[in-house]
Formats: C-alpha cells, structure tokens, sequence
C-alpha cells in the first residue's frame, strides 16, 4: 500500500503551534513592508491556491496586480486584477508600484538579470522588492536537479500540488551570493538576506523520514556556519 502524506499531522507532532513555517514567516514580511495604499504587485503569482496572504482593511493596499506567464492568475483570490505577461517584459510604466513580491519563481527563470531588471523599472524609487526562493544548495533542491520533471509532476501531485503549479526548475538565481548580486545589478540595495530551514514537507511520507529532516532543520537553524544548507532564501531590496 502506498504510504500517505501526513504534512499535517507530523508537523502538529514535531513543533509547537506557534512555529513560523516557510509561506509563515514571508508573510511577516510582506506585512512588514506593506503600507495601506500601496499598489502592490504580485511577480509570477499563480492560481494563489499554494500561498495566501490576507490584509486587514487597516494595512489593505490600494491596489494588489499580479502577473504570471500562463492563465492561471485569473482564479488568484489574493489580487485584484490580472496580468499574463513574461516577467522580462511587463505591461506596466516605469515607477508603478510601491512594493512587489515574488514567491517561488526565481528558480524557474533562465535569465534572471532581466527579469531583476524588469522589476527594477516597475517598482518606484525607495519602493521593495520582496522575493522567497529555495537555495540551490538543499538536500531538495540538489534531489531536484538531478531527477527529470515528470518525476516531479508525479511526486507533487501525490502530495497534493496541482500540476498547474508545477514547472520545471534551473536555479539560476539560487544562492545567497547571487541572489544579491541580482539585486544590486538591477539598482536594488539589500536591506535584509535570510537563510533559514523550515519543517521537512517533502519528508512527510513516513515518521522516521520527517524525524530525520526535523533533526537536520534544528543543526542546521543552530549554527550559522551551515547556513548555505538551509532550504530557504528570503530577500528584500529598496529600489534605489
């Protein structure tokens, strides 16, 4: 019998109900920087069906557009109006958003500089870019690499992702060191560069597989020497 996906379960089981997991702590973020009456723009947004983030009407942007390269964004709950456009190439005026974010897309792009200059154009002086992307040196992300993409099709839909939502990676922006060289080749400062690990999802298909990711999660969260080996990256940049 094939195991079943118990995300939930063990996550209730290995950490407290106040751990900050992984779309957790990049929504922090985004409320962190989010101003009531922002236009804000959602960079390669999706369907909204894997990440949501929710704004009170005190802190509520004017505006919320995303833009995404296929169909997908007009059932995006998160925005207001929608976009299909290549990120290299947005049909929007120079200096038109006082905030952007971007959300797992910055392993998908094959030529990243433009798309960070793209966004360079779009965002107003003094304006931010917030992005969250796995680090190309993971245990995931090396798996990844090496296994052809319908294998990944088949395990993420096993774990409840919609093949919609799936595309093929190249981790051309994935490491700290060029994650900020992308940001100020474009004209972006570095205001903040995390690296963290979060809970093992992708170990969540028996107890001892998630133990031994949760037991990795906490060496390597403890010792900032190993930080190249956390799953996440999370930047922010203020356009300069």
């Amino acid at each position: 019998m094939r195991p079943r996906w118990r995300k939930q379960e063990l996550r209730e089981r290995f950490y407290p109900p106040a751990f900050r997991g992984m779309y957790d702590r990049f929504s922090d973020v985004i409320h962190a920087y989010v101003r009531r009456g922002d236009v804000m723009l959602d960079a390669g947004c999706g369907s909204g069906r894997v990440f949501q983030y929710h704004f009170g009407e005190e802190q509520r942007p004017a505006r919320i557009v995303g833009v995404d390269v296929t169909g997908e964004p007009r059932g995006n709950a998160n925005i207001d109006a929608a976009a299909r456009a290549d990120l290299a190439s947005l049909p929007f005026r120079a200096a038109t958003f006082d905030i952007a974010i971007s959300s797992h897309v910055a392993e998908h792009l094959t030529q990243p500089e433009g798309v960070f200059a793209e966004l360079a154009r779009v965002v107003k002086p003094g304006g931010r870019l917030l992005i969250l992307t796995p680090n190309r040196w993971h245990y995931v992300t090396v798996s990844s690499a090496l296994l052809p993409h319908r294998f990944h099709v088949a395990f993420n839909r096993w774990r409840g992702v919609d093949a919609h939502d799936i595309f093929p990676t190249v981790y051309r922006a994935n490491t700290a060191r060029r994650l900020r060289a992308l940001y100020e080749g474009a004209g972006f400062e570095v205001e903040r560069l995390e690296q963290f690990e979060t809970e093992p999802e992708y170990l969540a298909f028996s107890t001892p597989t998630y133990a031994l990711g949760v037991g990795f999660e906490r060496i390597v969260n403890r010792f900032d020497a190993l930080r190249n080996m956390r799953v996440n990256l999370l930047g922010v940049g203020r356009r300069r």
